[in-house]
């Protein structure tokens, strides 16, 4: 009976039922798109920095700079999906006068933890195994001095510094002559400072492993782990980010006429250092890229946007990235540190390798993101402990 009556609504009526459906679906449409878009409009006032920005943000680095005798740096501000500041400051060759660009290949050290994290979150979203998987069921031959540490170890406490390896196991670790592979045969002797998830000991061997038993776990066949980790990290983060110069190996690092040297302070004044990079670095994963501001700043706005890169490539997905921000032990995530600065959370990071120093990171709340390259571990401590906390005064007071 009741699609019988149905039928015999009449047409007028009918009519006048569906257009006042759609009066009232789009005037709730409207408020409800008003309300988002002043949402982010006031979102984006808070963050957009004002004409002074740059002026001041220049001045502050070429203080710095002339105070410090630091020789180059680039650096570069990003928001969202836009990078609002990115300049080279100084030089990247003292002696041929050659000037640091936006295109200078700097060592990135340790900021590398988070790309090797983010390259697990990647397998992870590919259901090759979870966050707390335990080693040994990924690559059944992983070994730990011990037996009960060796069942219960997960490849985020890996990556989280949660392991229970220590710093000091890298003291013996003759890194020079080895390879990836020896990184597992020389770590199932070493002597653990704790059972996994109990202390946080920072330790580039505990992240190497990460990344090399993520290439394990893809099932492929490489000439080393070395090279397994290089192709992965192309073929996941650097390609689909569009990171275009950026490079694992120091050769080709060389061939690129925009990579300069590194600089120690002899008398207060620049000196080239002597290079400390090679290709094969068995603790590749945990800070080995070389890479342009430019490249680090589209790398840091694919963070801000929850995995989606710039050019809208989707890298990996928003929950398994925002992992990596969970602070754990001592606040560090998986390759970040969790810090509060002026009531907003600074995720960041700091590198140092072959003499270069360096920072990123970026603020959720803000929507805002930073990169700090220097070619000078002696000069540029100071430009990257004080230049994001500047930055965020800058858009804070703007």
């Amino acid at each position: 009976m009741e699609n019988i009556r149905r039928k015999k609504v009449t047409t007028w009526l009918l009519w006048v039922l569906i257009l006042l459906a759609m009066v009232l679906v789009a005037c709730d449409s409207d408020e409800t798109n008003t309300a988002a878009d002043e949402a982010a409009s006031s979102a984006e006032e808070a963050v957009t920095p004002g004409q002074s920005f740059a002026e001041d943000y220049t001045a502050f680095i070429e203080e710095v700079m002339a105070e410090e005798n630091l020789p180059g740096t680039a650096v570069a501000v990003v928001r969202g999906d836009e990078i609002i500041f990115a300049e080279g400051f100084g030089y990247r060759d003292v002696q041929k006068g050659l000037p640091v660009t936006t295109d200078t290949l700097f060592h990135i050290g340790s900021t590398n933890k988070s790309i090797t994290s983010m390259l697990i979150a990647t397998l992870v979203d590919d259901g090759l195994f979870d966050w707390d998987t335990p080693v040994v069921e990924i690559y059944p031959d992983f070994e730990l001095s011990s037996p009960e540490a060796t069942e219960e170890v997960t490849i985020q406490q890996l990556l989280s510094m949660q392991s229970g390896i220590p710093d000091t196991a890298e003291d013996e670790f003759d890194v020079d002559n080895a390879s990836g592979e020896d990184v597992f045969t020389y770590i199932a002797d070493a002597e653990l400072l704790a059972m996994p998830g109990e202390e946080f000991s920072y330790s580039n061997m505990s992240v190497s492993l990460a990344g090399y038993v993520g290439v394990l776990a893809t099932g492929e066949t490489y000439n080393s782990l070395y090279d397994g980790y290089a192709a992965l990290l192309q073929e996941r983060i650097l390609d689909p980010i569009g990171m275009e110069t950026a490079v694992v190996r120091v050769s080709d690092a060389q061939r690129n006429p925009n990579y300069g040297h590194s600089y120690v302070l002899e008398g207060g004044e620049p000196v080239a250092a002597e290079a400390e990079d090679f290709d094969g670095d068995p603790l590749a994963p945990s800070g080995c890229l070389k890479a342009s501001v430019m490249d680090m700043a589209y790398y840091i706005s694919t963070q801000l946007n929850r995995g989606q890169a710039p050019n809208g490539t989707r890298v990996v997905s928003a929950e398994n990235l925002a992992e990596t921000w969970e602070p754990g032990l001592e606040n560090y995530g998986m390759g970040w540190e969790i810090s509060e600065y002026e009531d907003v959370t600074l995720i960041a990071h700091e590198g140092s390798f072959d003499n270069y120093l360096s920072i990123i990171g970026f603020v959720p709340e803000l929507n805002i993101g930073f990169v700090i390259l220097t070619n000078s571990e002696d000069a540029g401590g100071r430009l990257i402990e004080e230049g994001p906390q500047f930055m965020v005064d800058l858009l804070l007071d703007d």
